[in-house]
């Protein structure tokens, strides 16, 4: 049957199919170099070898040596073409995608807004065949999945209660009507040491008390003392004056065990006053002694 007798065959069988098969148009150019680069792939392995085995030169002694040169570079050019003819293909569909993007754009919105419809239309019916209790709990799981949702985001993003950045006054240099600059090292003024404030200063009755032998003293050393107590407060001096008679021989026991060499030195007054300070304040329960000054210090070897 030649061309003619099927086409007319066709026409008189099925017009609206040969109407179809006449408004196919030809080809477009570069078709015919993508069938060509397709004869390529009909290239075979004993092609390859036919080619190796009549080279000549460099070529054919590395054959002799190494007989499998042939399936390598068969592998490579297979490889080659593939990627060649990959290349051409993605080309030409995004030329075709580019030159067509209207028309293509316009049928996915198309194809995307009946899926939509259908799929909208399949849910309503199936949502209307519901009984009362299932499409209450259908909206009471939207509004669920709809509120931990929200709750996500704010976690993710801002978190869920927001949080003020100054929750604390860094300085109330911000909040003064004021600044004033000063020196602290000399600009400043003790409060304890100032004359403006009350000093809380007690003096301790004469004591004498025996001290250890050292290289420079005799068979018996002894020493008499009297002390200025300085307190944080009233308080202080008010308790040591109740509990005289305790704190006079909590400072007794702590002289015994200077030495006569460390009670005559300066030194060993400075750390005599620093140890009483520690001790009495050990004992005391209202507030603490600041410092103790020694107002008389006699030594005898």
């Amino acid at each position: 049957m030649s061309l003619e007798s099927l086409d007319s065959a066709l026409a008189e069988a099925d017009p609206e199919f040969a109407q179809s098969l006449n408004e196919i148009g030809p080809d477009e150019a570069g078709g015919a170099l993508i069938y060509e680069e397709g004869i390529e792939l009909e290239y075979t392995l004993a092609e390859e070898e036919k080619l190796w085995q009549s080279a000549t030169g460099f070529r054919k002694k590395l054959f002799k040596v190494l007989p499998f040169l042939p399936r390598i570079s068969y592998k490579v050019k297979m490889k080659r073409t593939m990627m060649r003819l990959s290349f051409r293909k993605f080309k030409e569909q995004l030329r075709h995608r580019i030159v067509n993007a209207g028309p293509l754009l316009l049928a996915w919105a198309k194809r995307t807004a009946q899926g939509l419809k259908a799929g909208l239309g399949e849910f309503m019916a199936t949502f209307k065949s519901f009984s009362l209790l299932k499409k209450l709990a259908l909206v009471g799981l939207l509004v669920v999945t709809a509120g931990a949702g929200v709750v996500l985001y704010r976690l993710a993003t801002k978190g869920l209660i927001p949080q003020r950045e100054d929750l604390f006054i860094h300085s109330m240099a911000d909040w003064a009507s004021q600044k004033y600059q000063y020196d602290p090292k000399t600009e400043v003024e003790s409060f304890y040491d100032s004359t403006r404030a009350a000093q809380n200063v007690f003096l301790m009755q004469r004591m004498v008390v025996n001290l250890r032998r050292s290289a420079e003293s005799g068979t018996n050393p002894m020493g008499a003392f009297e002390f200025y107590v300085e307190g944080a407060a009233s308080d202080v001096v008010v308790e040591i004056k109740d509990r005289e008679a305790e704190v006079e021989d909590l400072f007794l026991r702590t002289i015994e065990e200077m030495t006569f060499d460390q009670a005559a030195s300066g030194e060993g007054k400075q750390e005599l006053c620093e140890r009483l300070r520690k001790e009495v304040n050990k004992i005391l329960t209202k507030g603490y002694v600041r410092r103790i000054f020694i107002k008389t210090a006699i030594v005898k070897p």
